[in-house]
């Protein structure tokens, strides 16, 4: 019943069906019967039958509609929308006490710098137990990619903050959270961090953890979608996940490590991933910056 009332296409195909039914039987009930050709006694049986078929079909009817909205309203207690900053960081917060893995699909990975790894790791080492994180940001040296992001960052920011969104800061966000997650790789064997970089970017970010998700906007206008395991969205973000993941570049970082927080560190650490590509003093310095001091993006709300 409750596959047949969840789409609308299927609740009116059911009740019309359902309606054409009783009004055949109302019809021979009331405009066929009694017939002539068979005795009194079959026509009462008939009548009979009739009667106690329709009152029982409706009544099932009005039955499966009551029970099918009761769990329709349970479904929809495990999905909340919040606007409020302290909200998102309290879900966040709990849902990192509980879990052994995790997901982020995003832009440049501030909170998962700033909150996520750090409190993680924390979690990991105090209980003595693997956690798998799973981390993937936009790629850091798609000059396309970052102006268009930027270009949506800049239409969504209040105009005080629009200033601070250049190619030189989203590039410095993104590798200080590749840099953050390799060094705790490094300095906690029960970190397992998986890191991809994407050429592409979705205005929604998806933090996913055994109970829970989180998902977010770049937009603090928007509000944030919060949804339980058991929820019908949890499936569809976590699957979402894995389509991205799928479609993301991995880090080769066999030989990129981090054993000291030092901007000399750092550079060979990036030149060993992108040997390609240059990377200035500026956004060295910029990087190391961010690495020791990240920035909580929903401070900033």
């Amino acid at each position: 019943m409750d596959k047949i009332f969840s789409s609308k296409p299927g609740r009116r195909r059911f009740l019309f069906t359902i309606s054409i039914l009783i009004l055949l039987l109302l019809v021979i009930r009331y405009g066929v019967l009694p017939i002539e050709a068979i005795s009194n006694a079959a026509n009462v049986n008939i009548e009979s039958f009739i009667d106690k078929f329709i009152t029982s079909v409706f009544t099932a009817v009005i039955v499966g509609y009551f029970l099918f909205w009761i769990i329709a309203d349970e479904k929809k207690k495990q999905i909340e929308f919040t606007e409020s900053r302290s909200e998102i960081e309290k879900y966040l917060s709990n849902s990192r006490k509980t879990t052994d893995s995790w997901l982020f699909n995003g832009g440049l990975g501030r909170y998962t710098k700033s909150d996520t790894i750090p409190k993680l790791s924390e979690h990991a080492l105090k209980e003595r137990k693997t956690i798998y994180i799973n981390i993937i940001v936009l790629h850091p040296f798609n000059i396309s990619l970052l102006n268009k992001y930027i270009d949506f960052r800049l239409s969504v920011e209040s105009p005080n903050k629009r200033a601070k969104w250049t190619i030189l800061e989203a590039q410095s966000e993104i590798l200080a959270t590749i840099i953050t997650a390799l060094y705790y790789k490094k300095h906690n064997q029960f970190l397992n961090i998986s890191i991809k970089v994407k050429d592409f970017f979705t205005l929604s970010r998806m933090d996913i953890s055994n109970s829970l998700a989180v998902i977010t906007r770049e937009d603090p206008t928007i509000p944030s979608i919060i949804l339980e395991k058991d929820s019908f969205m949890y499936k569809h973000y976590s699957e979402e996940f894995q389509q991205v993941s799928r479609q993301s570049q991995s880090l080769d970082y066999t030989f990129s490590s981090v054993e000291a927080p030092t901007i000399q560190e750092i550079q060979k650490c990036l030149s060993s991933m992108f040997p390609q590509d240059t990377i200035c003093a500026d956004l060295l310095d910029n990087i190391f910056n961010k690495f020791k001091t990240p920035e909580n993006p929903f401070a900033s709300w």
